[in-house]
């Protein structure tokens, strides 16, 4: 998912000021058809969820400029979005938690490089490859629903578009 680029913020110029509807890309992985999630939140913890990986099902490339959460609940706080490399992670993270990074055997996304900011494309009928990219949530407050909806950002031939595909992540309290 080496197009997905941190945040929400867009790179590359667009002249429209309102990007259209998209459906060039087709999510795939356990992201995009379950519930990732992590029992026992606490406040003041912080984790991490990885955004599905795409398949671009287009005939022409698309640049992903921006990738988000659209359904961010009370409690639940964005503090960032970083971009890894399957490669680099030795695999696909699905999720974490912050403060079990120095515990042996648990993954620690944070210690290997942020991508986030490199504009990669998706070729026709490719997918996003080596890359995927994770958000990271802090517990602020009480959380009674789900974090869902992730929107991806992209440009193609030129024109500005907006998609939203399905993900959802739960941040249990009991």
């Amino acid at each position: 998912m080496a197009a997905v680029i941190a945040a929400a913020t867009m790179l590359g110029s667009c002249t429209s000021s309102s990007p259209a509807t998209g459906h060039a890309l087709r999510a795939e992985g356990p992201p995009a058809v379950g519930l990732l999630g992590l029992p026992k939140a606490r406040i003041g913890e912080t984790y991490r969820f990885a955004f599905p990986l795409f398949v671009n099902t287009s005939r022409t490339t698309v640049r992903i400029t921006s990738f988000h959460l659209d359904n961010v609940p009370a409690g639940a706080q964005v503090t960032g979005y970083a971009l890894y490399s399957m490669k680099e992670t030795n695999g696909y993270i699905l999720e974490s938690r912050d403060s079990d990074r120095d515990t042996p055997g648990s993954p620690n996304p944070a210690k290997h490089p942020d991508h986030a900011g490199k504009p990669i494309a998706i070729k026709s009928h490719g997918d996003s490859g080596d890359y995927y990219a994770m958000v990271k949530v802090k517990v602020v407050g009480h959380i009674t629903k789900h974090l869902s909806g992730c929107r991806v950002n992209y440009t193609q031939g030129g024109d500005q578009y907006t998609q939203t595909v399905q993900c959802e992540y739960a941040l249990d309290m009991k």
